[in-house]
């Protein structure tokens, strides 16, 4: 008996030395901070306020001045990591993946104050646009220099970053950072913003619509931004502390679930109207995918955000209407991207290119075909599928009739190439197809991958008929999500 009392004993201390020493590792908060400047007074007394929360709190405080020790191993060792007034800017490149995929799995909790958000091109260094949409599209415009009071409004006191913080409240001496637009937009939740009316003195440095404290509700990672932290007089204010604090203390909890991966979508608004018209089509399709927060839709017209900063911040690029790159530096871009292992689906005039192209990496990438010929005007066509047991083809017919479009035909066919499976043919009882234009025979691929890549290629996107037929939006919808098979892990 006394044996088996022993062993009971030394389970549960054990036990208990692993829930103390589990509950340690959640509680370590990461602060990065300036070491210089004018913002150092308040940083400084920022970090003696929080060391006292810490303390109260059974909270660990790790404190940098620079990003060279962040990368994703160390993250791990944080729940809350403290942006306390450091810029978005002179981060490695390796610290910035690090945080941008913390942010998106939700492995460590994050609170910016201030100049964290100072958005743009400053010192030498370039605007960082993940960070930029992470904080609401934004890019810095203005501040108070002489600095001003202000009252600031809570907008939603039942959130528990407000808990016991007073509706309205004035705040000493603060910069208040201007922006181009206002973050309040979907997936934003603002929390706060400030009277512009009430400055003291009064200035004409302003926004209209001036949110002080927000969220991003589009990442994993609980995250809250402060506008305020420029003088050390704020820590004075409890209802600035209780907000820090109370911030700190949700940052910690656990992540949203969702989303599950970014997509980036593509599409060239300069092209003929047919092409146009499937685009706007498509936008909304993929944007009606985020109906219930399991993904990230972002839409872009300008080929100049297919650069390596934009694109390694995205699971899924899709190309609509257009190949993704115009210029060298484009072209280069996307093609790291996919040999790094990105996702891309392209439809229809995504994959054109003639002898004029002159881009051989695409072409051999797009499995080697060149545009041949096409049918005009655009008409109905039986499509065959060649792989019912692919995933991106599973549960559909053997064949179906596939909207009105215009029909691209490839000489060589990338069925020749060894790298490239077909799932889906165009059958050859549709022939002879067109009038004015006709594709008289032949191989016509109209849905295939090159296995070396996570690719995949639609020939579908002509005109606003694409989205009508149930049977070919459940295979874009197989598409999307077999692209994606590592987040459905």
């Amino acid at each position: 008996m006394k044996k088996i009392l022993l062993l009971c004993m030394a389970m549960l201390m054990m036990s208990a030395t692993m829930s103390h020493a589990a509950k340690t590792e959640r509680q370590r908060i990461l602060v990065l901070t300036e070491n210089a400047g004018q913002h150092k007074p308040f940083s400084d007394a920022a970090i003696s306020w929080m060391k006292k929360f810490a303390k109260g709190n059974d909270l660990e405080m790790t404190v940098i001045n620079h990003t060279e020790p962040i990368d994703s191993a160390f993250l791990t060792r944080f729940k809350v990591f403290v942006q306390l007034d450091y810029p978005p800017y002179n981060w490695t490149d390796r610290a910035k993946a690090a945080f941008e995929q913390a942010m998106f799995n939700g492995t460590i909790g994050w609170v910016g104050l201030h100049h964290a958000a100072l958005l743009g091109n400053f010192d030498g260094f370039p605007m960082w646009e993940w960070a930029s949409d992470f904080l609401g599209g934004l890019e810095f415009r203005n501040y108070i220099a002489g600095l001003a009071d202000g009252k600031v409004r809570v907008e939603r006191s039942d959130h528990p970053i407000m808990k016991n913080v007073s509706k309205e409240f004035v705040l000493p001496k603060e910069e208040w950072y201007t922006f181009q637009q206002s973050p309040r937009h979907d997936g934003i939740t603002v929390l706060a913003n400030v009277d512009e009316a009430s400055y003291a003195p009064a200035s004409d440095v302003k926004m209209g619509d001036h949110p002080v404290v927000w969220i991003n509700h589009r990442m994993k990672a609980r995250n809250v931004y402060f506008l305020m932290g420029h003088h050390p007089e704020l820590l004075q204010s409890a209802d600035f502390t209780t907000m820090l604090g109370n911030a700190i203390t949700w940052a910690a909890g656990e992540p949203n679930w969702f989303p599950r991966f970014r997509m980036l979508v593509y599409a060239n608004e300069q092209v003929e109207e047919a092409h146009r018209q499937f685009a706007h089509d498509a936008i909304r399709f993929f944007q009606d995918m985020t109906i219930g927060d399991g993904l990230v839709v972002d839409v872009t017209t300008d080929a100049n955000d297919l650069n390596d900063e934009k694109l390694r911040t995205y699971h899924l690029l899709v190309c609509l209407n257009d190949n993704p790159g115009h210029t060298t530096a484009q072209r280069e871009a996307f093609r790291r991207y996919m040999e790094r292992g990105g996702a891309w689906l392209g439809f229809h005039a995504a994959g054109y290119n003639d002898r004029s192209t002159n881009w051989p990496w695409y072409l051999e990438f797009l499995g080697g075909g060149v545009f041949h010929r096409n049918n005009w005007p655009p008409q109905s066509a039986r499509l065959v599928v060649d792989d019912g047991a692919h995933p991106v083809t599973k549960a559909m017919p053997d064949s179906y009739m596939a909207p009105m479009n215009e029909w691209y035909q490839w000489k060589p066919s990338p069925r020749e190439n060894e790298k490239v499976k077909v799932l889906v043919t165009l059958a050859p009882e549709n022939y002879p197809l067109g009038f004015k234009d006709t594709v008289p025979d032949g191989d016509l691929p109209v849905v295939w991958t090159n296995t070396d890549f996570n690719m995949l290629y639609i020939n579908m996107g002509h005109g606003p008929r694409t989205f009508v037929d149930p049977t070919q939006n459940y295979l874009i919808y197989n598409a999307v999500r077999w692209l994606m098979r590592e987040q459905f892990k």
